[in-house]
């Protein structure tokens, strides 16, 4: 009655329904999930929960569940590939399909994966699943022209993990924009994106001459370094102007507030859960389009004019 309603009449399901609130009975989700070859639970894996980055998107995904009637069961790997292949494997029989968010997993890892459960992957394009983006070569144009026009005409990126598809895929937005802005790029070694890292690449900074503009695979290195430059008498954005990547929202509390580019959080995490829904019937072999959402720019107070 509870797993298939459609199957009995209208008077039938009433009375059905009445009998059990008066005796405060619930249905038995792991039994029902025998009988429909269904738990009514999704997996969310991050990489990392202590990034402001994701607890916007995971808190929208979880609604987006629960308005299809599903619980969320959420799992951090801690930045590590090997982890997240096991989370996979260990979610996979208590639920219906699985969100990677920002996934770390090699191309022969998510091989292992592919038949277990419906994926879908948040920040990272693999073909024959379903992926949810933000539209870089737009954000880049966005920051590069921003930039050009306070007369910046070099600047240097610190672009995150080697480990990360994201990473190389703003590499290469951002390479194309500021050529088309006119700015001269310079790219530091991959590495961490994180507030510690961004603190070392601060120090780094002042041993030598400060580029005009130092921009940051995310908002979380770009606090760090705004934050070490003024421990060390780095006046921002009048010696330097520093950008992130996120829109989290400490970045708007900071001093001073950082510029950034805002990815649309929640928007990522409720269109992965509808994108989840989708693949669910998916015919085998299917390669669906990515689904590409826009970033804003939120100019603020790190970026100003470029020194002479």
């Amino acid at each position: 009655m509870f797993t298939r309603p459609e199957l009995f009449r209208d008077e039938t399901r009433l009375k059905v329904h009445a009998a059990a609130e008066q005796l405060n009975y619930s249905p038995n989700r792991t039994a029902a999930s025998l009988s429909t070859g269904r738990t009514a639970n999704i997996g969310l894996v991050v990489p990392n929960l202590a990034n402001p980055l994701f607890p916007e998107m995971i808190k929208a995904a979880q609604h987006g569940a629960r308005d299809h009637g599903l619980a969320a069961l959420l799992a951090d790997s801690d930045d590590s590939a090997a982890d997240e292949e096991k989370l996979v494997h260990a979610l996979a029989k208590d639920v219906d399909g699985l969100v990677l968010f920002s996934s770390l997993l090699s191309d022969e890892q998510i091989a292992s994966v592919d038949s277990l459960r419906p994926l879908v992957f948040v920040n990272r394009h693999v073909p024959g699943h379903r992926s949810v983006l933000v539209d870089a070569p737009h954000a880049m144009s966005l920051l590069t022209q921003y930039l050009a026009n306070l007369g910046h005409t070099a600047a240097t990126y610190y672009p995150g993990p080697d480990n990360s598809w994201v990473a190389h895929d703003r590499l290469a937005a951002l390479h194309k924009a500021a050529s088309g802005a006119g700015i001269d790029l310079s790219i530091a070694p991959m590495g961490p994106a994180s507030f510690e890292s961004g603190s070392a690449v601060a120090d780094e900074l002042v041993r030598k001459p400060l580029p005009t503009a130092v921009l940051c695979f995310n908002d979380q290195m770009a606090m760090g370094v705004v934050a070490r430059l003024l421990q060390l008498g780095v006046r921002i954005p009048e010696q330097t102007s520093v950008t992130g990547w996120g829109g989290t929202k400490v970045g708007a509390y900071s001093t001073p507030a950082l510029t950034t580019i805002a990815a649309p959080l929640a928007d990522l995490g409720t269109t992965a859960v509808a994108e989840l829904l989708l693949a669910q019937n998916d015919e085998p072999g299917a390669d669906p389009a990515p689904v590409t959402l826009e970033a804003t720019l939120l100019a603020r107070a790190t970026t100003g004019r470029a020194r002479d």
